[in-house]
C-alpha cells in the first residue's frame, strides 16, 4: 500500500468520524432542553448575587436591585449555538409576562450595543440587551469554567437556590405554571 493510499484512507476515516460526531452532538443538544420545573428551590448556595449589568446607551443595572423578590437569571451568549436555538422561545415567553422576573444577560458577547444589534437582527424584540462581565461572573461562580446557557433561580435574599445548565423549554404548554411555581418556591 502506498503512502498516498494510507493518507487518503486516514483522511476519509477522519472525515467520517467528525461527521458522525457532529450528528451525535446535535442530537444530544436537542435532548438537553430541560423543563422549568428542574429549577426547584433547594438550599441556598453561592454568595448573594451582586453583579453589575451593562445595557445599551450606557445604562447600568445591578442584580442587587432585585432583592426582595425572586427572579431567574438566564445567562447566554451571541456565539452559543444552543443559546441561539433557545432565544426565540425565551423571547416569546418573555413577551407574555406583565412584569418579568427573568433577567437574560449575555456573557462574553461584546458591548451591549453589539448584543442589541444581534437581538434585533434575530427578530428578538422583547429581550433586553443586558451584558455581564465574564471575569466578574466567573469570580462570583467561584470557577473558571461554566456552561451556557444556564439559568439560576435567585431567591428574595439574592441567593442561588437552583441552577439549570442547558436550554429551557420555554414553549412547553405548562411553562407559565412552572415559572410561577418556581418563583413562589423561592419567595422566602
Amino acid at each position: 500500500m502506498s503512502q498516498k493510499q494510507i493518507d487518503r484512507r486516514t483522511l476519509l476515516l477522519g472525515a467520517a468520524t467528525l461527521t458522525a460526531g457532529g450528528f451525535l452532538c446535535n442530537s444530544a443538544q436537542a435532548e438537553d432542553v430541560a423543563k422549568l420545573q428542574t429549577l426547584k428551590a433547594g438550599k441556598p448556595r453561592l454568595s448573594p448575587v451582586d453583579l453589575q449589568l451593562s445595557g445599551p446607551d450606557g445604562n447600568i443595572g445591578s442584580l442587587t436591585a432585585q432583592r426582595g423578590k425572586p427572579f431567574l437569571l438566564h445567562v447566554w451568549a451571541t456565539w452559543c449555538g444552543p443559546c441561539k436555538r433557545e432565544l426565540p422561545q425565551l423571547d416569546a415567553f418573555y413577551a407574555k409576562l406583565q412584569s418579568p422576573a427573568i433577567i437574560p444577560v449575555a456573557v462574553d458577547s461584546g458591548a451591549p450595543e453589539k448584543v442589541d444589534a444581534f437581538l434585533k437582527k434575530a427578530g428578538l424584540s422583547h429581550l433586553p440587551a443586558w451584558t455581564i462581565d465574564k471575569h466578574k461572573f466567573k469570580e462570583w461562580l467561584g470557577t473558571p469554567q461554566f456552561a451556557i446557557p444556564v439559568t439560576f433561580l435567585i431567591d428574595a435574599k439574592g441567593l442561588v437556590r437552583a441552577t439549570s445548565e442547558g436550554g429551557i423549554d420555554w414553549a412547553a404548554p405548562d411553562a407559565m405554571a412552572q415559572y410561577q411555581a418556581i418563583l413562589a418556591s423561592a419567595g422566602n
